[in-house]
């Protein structure tokens, strides 16, 4: 049986690709990787459980109810039995967790937790053939039930139906039947299985099927990540074309030499304020994103946008409103610039008359960072619904990069227009480029 290597810490719960999400009660320990401490610490209240169950079920009536009157308790033979219940729910976890902790490959780590399951189950086998007697001699003598010469009372102690074939001699129930080999073969072998499962013999699958789940993940987890470096540099460039486009050069020249006969100060502010948006934005665009992902420096590049629209359209105004606190929080590139020019084609452009777009950051009460832009344009259109290209980009590497802990939400504004906002972790670091944060 081969397996393949995979990490995998032992005081970590498994993902939840491969322990599932749904837990009840008594599965609740296999959140936990196999044999580690939390798994033997939650596995074996539930087993001792069962195991009580059924001994109870199985002893309790023919003690209690099937004993003449006046018969003692046979309480060397269930102590026994309880032992041999105890001894490898006890003992072929712990050994196994000994074997784990080491971080052996994984060929060596198997045979040690088969030695471990072995070694457990034989324990229990030497209990039941060499310290079984003992243990019960001495109880007797304690209930005072030995003979003159000392030796204790026998107690055969019989469950289940006894089926008797055509031909064949009954059952013998006295003590020599009991001792017989035959007799104490089965019950070796009956012992032996159940020290099996009650040591975690059966888990020793599952381990196998966990590390092999480990490896196909941390492969699934590697391709997406490349992939979602591929996509992010696809996007960087798809974004810095889209910064410096012909048409938006070309707009923007426009303006200025329009400007330049009938107000040749705005048009030296215009000017300025492409010089700046260019400064700020491509050579952010250009790097990789980790120094400057924080929510500051995309404020710089927003800024720069905006501060060139207005000087091409003297009726919009904007405003940003965000906590000095907040500057250094991470912030993915490129994402608040794209809500920001959501704001002027959707908002701006589509409304007659003066023009407001403000953007503000907060922190909400679960402890997230809350990234908003509004405008009051016209609002919700089904050209803004959300749908774009843009905004469905916004939307994919929210999910790449941080999984379900982060969305953006479209909603109309409270006095007409449009309000998008980007929830994600509060951080203090660039956020990842190719996965969730840790």
């Amino acid at each position: 049986m081969s397996t393949v290597d995979s990490p995998c810490t032992l005081d970590a719960p498994l993902p939840a690709e491969l322990a599932g999400r749904h837990q009840g009660w008594f599965t609740r320990y296999r959140r936990w990787p196999v044999f580690s401490g939390p798994w033997i610490r939650q596995r074996w209240p539930r087993v001792a459980l069962v195991a009580l169950i059924v001994y109870a079920l199985l002893f309790a009536p023919p003690v209690l109810f099937g004993r003449p009157p006046g018969t003692p308790v046979p309480a060397g033979t269930l102590l026994q039995i309880a032992l041999e219940l105890l001894l490898p729910l006890t003992l072929g976890p712990w050994l196994a967790w000994q074997v784990r902790r080491r971080g052996w490959p994984a060929a060596r780590e198997q045979r040690g937790l088969l030695a471990a399951i072995g070694l457990a189950i034989a324990c229990t086998l030497g209990f039941s053939v060499l310290g079984g007697e003992p243990l019960k001699q001495w109880i007797a003598e304690r209930q005072g039930l030995v003979d003159a010469s000392g030796r204790r009372q026998p107690v055969i102690l019989a469950l289940g139906v006894s089926v008797t074939l055509p031909g064949q001699p009954p059952r013998d129930l006295t003590e020599a039947g009991a001792r017989s080999p035959e007799s104490v073969s089965v019950r070796l072998a009956l012992t032996a299985m159940i020290a099996f499962w009650l040591a975690g013999g059966a888990a020793l699958w599952t381990w196998r099927r966990e590390r092999e789940g480990l490896a196909a993940l941390a492969r699934e987890r590697e391709l997406a990540g490349a992939q979602a470096a591929r996509r992010e540099a696809e996007l960087r460039l798809s974004v810095l074309a889209a910064q410096v486009e012909p048409h938006f050069l070309f707009n923007t020249l426009a303006g200025v030499r329009s400007a330049i006969a009938t107000d040749p100060a705005r048009a030296s502010e215009m000017i300025d304020r492409l010089v700046d948006y260019l400064r700020a934005a491509i050579p952010r665009l250009r790097s990789d994103g980790h120094v400057q992902a924080t929510l500051g420096a995309q404020l710089d590049i927003v800024r720069a946008y905006l501060g060139l629209m207005a000087a091409r359209m003297p009726r919009l105004q904007w405003r940003i409103d965000v906590p000095p606190a907040l500057l250094p929080a991470g912030f993915p590139p490129l994402m608040l610039i794209s809500l920001a020019e959501n704001a002027v084609k959707h908002g701006v452009e589509r409304k007659i008359g003066p023009a407001h777009i403000e953007i503000a950051a907060r922190v909400d009460a679960p402890g997230r960072l809350v990234v908003s832009v509004r405008d009051d344009g016209p609002g919700l259109q089904p050209a803004a619904s959300g749908s774009g290209i843009g905004l469905a980009n916004v939307r994919q590497r929210l999910a790449q990069l941080y999984r379900d802990q982060a969305e953006l939400q479209l909603r109309a504004g409270p006095e007409g227009g449009i309000e998008a906002s980007i929830t994600l972790p509060l951080e203090t670091t660039a956020p990842p480029t190719g996965g969730p944060p840790a």
